[in-house]
This record gives structure tokens, C-alpha cells and sequence, in this order.
């Protein structure tokens, strides 16, 4: 099951693998990612869309996320 929202400056997704939260500003977006894998804190680009590009799963987007770093 999937919950998410990308309509407001302040984005969700609920999932059974864990929750993303995003909040959007005029200078950075920052990703917040907890599941079972970890927590994950980040400052990304202004517009960034890995969590719709990688089909809104959790597990993807952590290992994404992990190997960029």
C-alpha cells in the first residue's frame, strides 16, 4: 500500500517499507527517509524528483539515495 502527496510544499509517501517526507523551498528541497534500511537526511536540488522517478518505492529510493552519497 502507497500513500503520497505531491501537491503541497511539504510532500508525503506512506508505504508498508516506511515514510518520506520532502519539504520544498525557494533555495533546497530536503528529502527525510526512515525505514527499516535506516534514516536518511538530505539536502537536495531545488525541483529534485528522485522520489517520482524511482516509482515512489521506498526501497529504491533509499539504495539510490545510500550510493549517491
Amino acid at each position: 500500500m502507497k500513500v503520497y502527496s505531491e501537491r503541497f510544499p511539504i510532500k508525503y509517501l506512506f508505504s508498508n517499507y516506511g515514510i518520506c517526507l520532502g519539504v520544498d523551498t525557494k533555495k533546497a528541497s530536503y528529502l527525510f527517509l526512515m525505514s527499516k534500511m535506516g534514516i536518511i537526511f538530505q539536502k537536495r536540488p531545488v525541483g529534485d524528483t528522485v522520489v517520482e522517478d524511482l516509482d515512489y518505492e521506498i526501497p529504491r529510493i533509499h539504495e539510490t539515495l545510500v550510493h549517491k552519497e
